[in-house]
């Protein structure tokens, strides 16, 4: 079987969207967008799988959703190189991101995967952020 624990880590290091930002990010009219206009997005059905997948419990991930994962992974790591700098490509570029769970315009957030999401923030720690 795979390295099912590596690779849970790897996804939830990998995004910087909580799955409740993820799944509000996919019911909004602007995700399917990214999908028409830049050929390298994720379809809609595999965006919705893979935030299934953040919110199912660990111990139910099988042999065929890490498989999905890596897949998806790979897709996430090659659109993050792949920096579009035509204007006109630019937010689909990113819209394809997100529709993978990375936002990055969180980058400079200090944001650390979907896991941190539910870990509370002191009021320290939000003000750090800001500078």
């Amino acid at each position: 079987m795979f390295a099912k624990d590596r690779i849970y880590r790897e996804l939830n290091q990998a995004i910087n969207m909580s799955p409740s930002e993820l799944g509000a990010w996919l019911r909004t009219d602007i995700a399917p967008l990214a999908v028409a206009n830049y050929k390298d997005s994720p379809s809609l059905e595999q965006s919705k799988k893979l935030l299934k997948l953040l919110l199912k419990p660990f111990a139910e991930i099988s042999a065929a959703d890490c498989q999905f994962i890596q897949v998806m992974l790979q897709r996430l790591r090659y659109l993050k190189r792949c920096s579009n700098r035509d204007p006109q490509l630019q937010l689909d570029w990113e819209n394809s991101l997100r529709n993978l769970g990375y936002d990055i315009r969180k980058e400079n957030q200090n944001t650390v995967g979907a896991s941190s999401y539910f870990k509370p923030a002191t009021r320290a720690g939000r003000h750090q952020n800001r500078h």
